[in-house]
């Protein structure tokens, strides 16, 4: 499988960072040695399952039983891994005090099982090799709760870090243009060490490893949320900043693994201010179904968010009426409970649209609304009481 392009969303760092993703596991499915992106594993503990309890409602890595350490072999050969700079992504719930997220020999450890620690080898300058120790800089909770652990290192500045949840928990500032050292450092290793303490349960996602230089972020998301109401499903999302940012393709999926194209919204290009966006599935799944964001550049590259699970019960139609619909104009709300400042108006991609419906009068049978400022098309009328699908000719 083809290596796709990874775009990193991190701005509290001080520097931004584009990655080529090397290799991706999700674990949503049996065999676990299945890379999403990548060469498979090789060789995996054979208690190892995929199992409920994952990031986002998806699957994940589970030790299983009877109690063996995942030890999950990704093999290095040809050179695909001996890059100048990595990033190393792994979403983890803590079980137990000992082992290791990632391993590569002695040039790239990265610990965390009670602790959060990274070693790594730079090369010299001189045919040899410097080791960083950060020592124990993250005490990991043991609240069944996953966070993202990440190490970065850029080549360009030299520099290492280590992030939970996105934000530094430790930076070194080595040799500027110095690249990692991986001379007779064999394959990787996910999962050294760790069983899950025979818990039986998900405690490991979303392993992603990319080669990184430093560059301009394409955007720096904020917020992307996804929740179900009255029979829809709202999308809404923001970004602090933007470049070159053409548009954003919203992808849902039944299984978290095959996505199909929703809509398209477009982007700002350059923005330095906050952006809000939404859309609206007007048309969603019922049961649970996951959703994404595909950001694409102008050039044509594209960064993808992480994913949002959303659970669906049958709608039922509430009892609320509004006529005539279709309209030119005038809507009636048969509404004995609803008042005007109750009601908001919104169009298919979720733009609130309701300066544009002006309030004409408020009786004991309703209210009137005056939607000619609307152009003609497709509008959802939302209310606490329900939500309508109004028609504007």
């Amino acid at each position: 499988m083809k290596a796709s392009l990874y775009l990193v969303l991190f701005a509290c760092i001080g520097f931004s960072v584009k990655a080529q993703v090397l290799s991706q596991f999700t674990w949503n499915s049996n065999p676990v040695t299945t890379a999403a992106v990548g060469p498979n594993a090789t060789s995996v503990s054979g208690s190892a399952i995929s199992s409920p309890g994952g990031v986002g409602g998806t699957n994940g890595l589970n030790a299983g039983l009877p109690t063996a350490d995942i030890n999950l072999t990704i093999p290095t050969g040809g050179g695909l891994f001996d890059v100048s700079g990595i990033d190393v992504s792994i979403d983890y719930q803590r079980d137990e005090t000992v082992g290791s997220f990632f391993t590569r020999g002695s040039s790239l450890i990265i610990t965390g099982a009670a602790n959060l620690s990274v070693s790594y080898r730079v090369d010299n300058g001189a045919g040899g090799f410097n080791t960083v120790n950060s020592g124990n800089v993250y005490a990991i909770p043991s609240d069944n709760t996953f966070r993202t652990y990440r190490f970065v290192y850029l080549p360009t500045t030299g520099t290492g870090s280590l992030f939970v949840n996105g934000t530094s928990v430790w930076t070194n500032d080595g040799p500027d243009n110095r690249s990692m050292y991986w001379t007779g450092s064999g394959n990787i290793v996910i999962g050294a060490l760790l069983d899950g303490a025979s818990q039986n349960q998900t405690f490991l996602d979303n392993l992603i490893i990319g080669a990184v230089t430093s560059s301009p972020l394409p955007i720096e998301l904020i917020r992307f949320g996804a929740r179900a109401e009255f029979g829809n499903v709202w999308l809404d999302w923001a970004t602090a900043t933007e470049k070159n940012n053409a548009f954003f393709t919203i992808q849902r999926s039944r299984d978290g693994e095959n996505w199909e194209a929703l809509g398209e919204v477009k982007g700002a290009g350059n923005s330095r201010q906050i952006k809000e966006y939404s859309y609206v599935d007007t048309s969603p799944f019922y049961g649970t179904s996951y959703y994404r964001l595909k950001q694409t550049d102008f050039d044509g590259r594209f960064s993808l968010t992480p994913i949002r699970s959303v659970t669906l019960e049958k709608y039922k139609e509430p009892e609320l009426h509004v006529y005539p619909n279709p309209t030119k104009s005038i809507i009636h709300i048969q509404s004995k409970t609803l008042k005007k400042e109750d009601v908001l108006f919104f169009d298919l991609l979720g733009k609130d649209c309701s300066a544009q419906c002006k309030f004409v009068l408020e009786s004991p049978q309703g209210l009137l609304f005056d939607l000619s400022a609307l152009e003609t098309g497709v509008y959802y009328m939302y209310s606490p009481i329900g939500t309508i699908k109004l028609v504007k000719d």
